[in-house]
């Protein structure tokens, strides 16, 4: 990605610290920037509205994995899975929703900042994006 630039790489157990310094970050993840995201206009450059566009379900993953989860909603008295996606950022929950459409998924907003996929189909393409373990994992819970 940066021939010729010196990557650092530390190794702590299984984990590995990459460290990597450039002044041309910004053009890569414009996103990154001063201030908190959800104060000001998080949009997608061109070029990255294409790889969401053509990954999706990448996309999609990614914001639960880092901003979500899966969970049960009791709903007279039964346990259902759903997942949620929460963020402050007005934008970074529509780009979410958007590429949710993209994989057929019915995403609602549950509030002014969670979104929820709670229908079974769609739970069910979650579970085999995000795989499996996931879904044993709540189930055990939920068995209670």
């Amino acid at each position: 990605m940066r021939p010729g630039r010196p990557v650092g790489v530390r190794r702590r157990g299984v984990v590995a610290i990459v460290n990597a310094y450039s002044n041309a970050w910004p053009v890569l993840f414009p996103e990154h920037g001063a201030g908190r995201k959800h104060l000001r206009p998080m949009v997608l450059e061109p070029w990255q509205w294409s790889i969401v566009k053509q990954h999706p379900a990448e996309f999609v993953r990614g914001c639960i994995e880092s901003d979500g989860c899966r969970h049960r909603r009791l709903v007279a008295g039964r346990n259902y899975p759903a997942y949620s996606f929460t963020n402050h950022s007005e934008d970074i929950l529509l780009l979410f929703m958007w590429a949710c459409g993209l994989i057929d998924l019915r995403p609602r907003r549950a509030n002014r900042v969670t979104v929820s996929i709670a229908r079974r189909a769609d739970v069910a393409t979650l579970d085999r994006l995000l795989g499996d373990d996931r879904a044993g994992d709540v189930l055990l819970r939920t068995s209670n």
